[in-house]
Parts: C-alpha cells; sequence; structure tokens
C-alpha cells in the first residue's frame, strides 16, 4: 500500500508496515516522501491507528522530517481521545525520537488519555512513555 487511503484499511497485522522496507531492510526513501506526503493530504481522513503507525514507522526508520512531524500533530492532537494505549505509547515515542516538541498533542488530554488507559499499556509501551517524559523534562529544562 502506498496511500493515506490504503493505509487507513490496515488489517492490523503488520505486514502492510514492511513495504517501507526492501529485502534487506534497508529504508526506501522515496517511499517514504511518497507515503508521507499522501498522509499529510489525507490526514483528515485517517484514524487514529494510521497516524500512530506512520510517525512510528517514520522515527524507527529516522525519517526525521520535521515538517511531517509538525503537519500531523494537530490531527494526533484531535484523535488523542481515540487512541489505544499502544498508538498513545507510539505517538509520544515518535515525537520524542523525531525531537519536534508537539504541546498541542502533549497536553491535559494527553495525560488524560494515559491515564484512562493506564491498565492497558505493556512493559514496552510504559518504557516508550518513560522515553517520552525523559524528553519532555529535557525541553523543560532548555
Amino acid at each position: 500500500c502506498t496511500t493515506a487511503n490504503e493505509y487507513n484499511e490496515y488489517d492490523g497485522d503488520g505486514d502492510e508496515w514492511m513495504e517501507f522496507y526492501d529485502v534487506e531492510e534497508k529504508s526506501q526513501p522515496k517511499l517514504f516522501e511518497k507515503v508521507a506526503d499522501d498522509v499529510i493530504t489525507k490526514q483528515d481522513e485517517s484514524n487514529s491507528q494510521v497516524i500512530a503507525n506512520c510517525l512510528w514507522a517514520y522515527a524507527t526508520n529516522g525519517q526525521i522530517d520535521r515538517n511531517f512531524f509538525k503537519s500531523l500533530a494537530p490531527t494526533a492532537s484531535a484523535l488523542v481521545g481515540k487512541c489505544t494505549s499502544q498508538n498513545l505509547a507510539n505517538i509520544a515515542w515518535a515525537y520524542a525520537v523525531a525531537n519536534v516538541a508537539a504541546p498541542s498533542i502533549f497536553n491535559d488530554d494527553f495525560i488524560d488519555a494515559c491515564l484512562k488507559k493506564k491498565d492497558d499499556f505493556t512493559l514496552e509501551e510504559l518504557s516508550q512513555l518513560h522515553q517520552w517524559h525523559i524528553w519532555q523534562e529535557g525541553l523543560k529544562s532548555n
């Protein structure tokens, strides 16, 4: 899948995200660029899973395009209340890795959403949130 519409039909098995990598697990920058353009253009049609997975994929692969992260911030913020614990952790972690401040996302609504899901977080997700928290503290001290 190479468009935001196809990502919205994501069935959750994870195989679709392998298209970001070739058989040698090398990044495909042109594919990332095309997907970024499509996701930004169609973000209003995207759900929380799509936004979280795209942010996670870009951060994981080191595709740190500040414009991409800043462009998705309003949509990510609007979807916080619909996020799963994994979505919340992935969004937080991705912004920390990208080092892109997003106060429109990381506010009282984000904290409230995390608190509502507190019993759902896995150890890995809690580790991601811990990394995000350390990054947030670093932002405050600068």
